[in-house]
């Protein structure tokens, strides 16, 4: 009786896939920042409030109201973008604005800017590696030792 191959889980293709559509959304996740960080006017601003806005994905999501001058003599508030960063009232940060929409307010944060757009990358690179080595390698037929 002769026994029928069994079939990896995920396939090659079903792999690669995958690592496009992360190839995919990480792009897009940088290009929106690098849009952002194009038109940026760096400015130090003081907390002057903090909202707590619950979990996402486990982590702690905040949002913060800042207290900056995008012109001499001029002082604003504004919301800050979603930030995992944990603030402090009274605490100075490095934040960036759009000089063309003052509400666009983000905390100058690595963790924030790039984080989840490079773990896309990351994650499809490593994808289409496994993708690649099974598609190279295909398994052994165990019916080859018989």
């Amino acid at each position: 009786m002769k026994s029928r191959r069994r079939r990896p889980f995920l396939r090659p293709r079903a792999l690669i896939a995958v690592a496009l559509v992360s190839f995919i959304a990480g792009t897009l996740g940088l290009s929106k920042d690098a849009g952002f960080l194009s038109r940026v006017q760096s400015v130090e601003a003081e907390v002057v409030g903090v909202e707590s806005l619950g979990s996402q994905e486990g982590f702690p999501l905040y949002r913060a109201t800042l207290r900056f001058s995008p012109t001499p003599g001029e002082t604003v508030e504004r919301a800050a973008a979603e930030t995992y960063r944990p603030t402090a009232v009274g605490e100075r940060l490095s934040v960036g604005f759009d000089p063309q929409n003052i509400d666009d307010v983000r905390l100058m944060d690595i963790r924030d800017r790039w984080l989840s757009p490079v773990w896309m990358l990351i994650f499809g690179i490593v994808t289409l590696g496994i993708a690649v080595y099974r598609w190279r390698n295909p398994a052994p037929d165990p019916l080859d030792d018989a």
